[in-house]
């Protein structure tokens, strides 16, 4: 064989390959379910599955969710007043696991429990500020319209779902003690 025939056979082989893709992209986006009954189609939806190509695509479905931010409000002994994130952006994917451990707070129905979850992460916060006095958490989420409500004129914007102070526990017991409130 020459070389022509080499080149011409890889890019037939390139525009299959591109073919089949865009074919499971599309089954993704139109949302067909092909099942797993034989291996050809297990391959197809692992593939689909490995690729992302099966995610739908569905940037402005109306089911489209809302994104919780958390964001915290150091206060520190001086008065003076610091804002921090628990992301670190070490890693995109570290990151993202963050937010997905912020996002748990709408999963969990239990206050006492949200509250626990709040807590630890004020925790964290002031332990990466030793100096601090306390931190406020703050949850927001974004709100966005549905394409309906976008063209009627409702626009985007912030709105606070949860909000708390945390204090020091020891910071705390000193005060009230300076206080006589505790013996």
């Amino acid at each position: 064989m020459n070389g022509t025939a080499i080149g011409r056979r890889r890019a037939i082989l390139l525009l299959a390959a591109a073919a089949a893709h865009l074919v499971i992209v599309c089954l993704g986006a139109l949302h067909v379910h092909i099942g797993d009954e034989d291996w050809a189609r297990r391959a197809v939806k692992y593939y689909g599955l490995l690729s992302g190509a099966n995610s739908g695509y569905s940037f402005f479905a109306p089911g489209v969710g809302s994104t919780l931010s958390a964001n915290f409000q150091v206060n520190g002994t001086n008065g003076k007043i610091a804002a921090d994130v628990l992301e670190t952006g070490v890693s995109r994917e570290a990151d993202i696991r963050v937010r997905n451990i912020i996002g748990m707070f709408w999963l969990e129905e239990d206050e006492m429990v949200r509250r626990s979850l709040v807590a630890s992460w004020a925790g964290k916060v002031l332990a990466r500020h030793p100096g601090a006095d306390s931190v406020v958490v703050q949850l927001d989420t974004f709100e966005l319209p549905s394409m309906a409500e976008y063209r009627e004129g409702k626009t985007t914007g912030w709105k606070l779902n949860y909000r708390a102070k945390f204090v020091h526990h020891a910071k705390l017991m000193r005060a009230q003690q300076s206080d006589g409130r505790v013996p």
